[in-house]
């Protein structure tokens, strides 16, 4: 009889399951926030669009919809890179890079809207 050998579990899987969905739960408020300022936003663009994020609830429901997003999406891609690439070296360069390239975006939408809160 052979045996099987099974890979130590490294405990990560639930609570990553965990907050993907915490993640996607937090985006449903948003994506209706979002969706309800561009009917406002559609209605005037040009008079609206510019003091849109001088409202501080604007600010921060933006704020707070660029880095839920961007983490629920990066919780994506890390779970599509453990599933699908084998090589786990090239896995692991794959991952590192989606962290850096959503921690920078987040940063840089971030500040965006902070200079269009406070220029506004």
């Amino acid at each position: 009889m052979t045996k099987i050998k099974i890979a130590p579990s490294t405990k990560t899987g639930a609570h990553h399951w965990l907050m993907q969905r915490i993640s996607a739960l937090a985006l449903i408020p948003l994506i209706i926030w979002l969706v309800f300022s561009f009917a406002s936003i559609l209605e005037d663009p040009q008079g609206y669009l510019p003091t849109f994020f001088a409202y501080p609830f604007n600010a921060i429901m933006g704020i707070l919809l660029i880095i839920t997003s961007l983490y629920h999406g990066s919780l994506g891609m890390r779970t599509i890179l453990e599933d699908y690439v084998a090589n786990k070296m090239m896995m692991h360069i794959f991952i590192i890079f989606i962290h850096f390239l959503s921690i920078a975006t987040a940063v840089a939408g971030v500040i965006a809207i902070i200079r269009l809160h406070l220029i506004g």
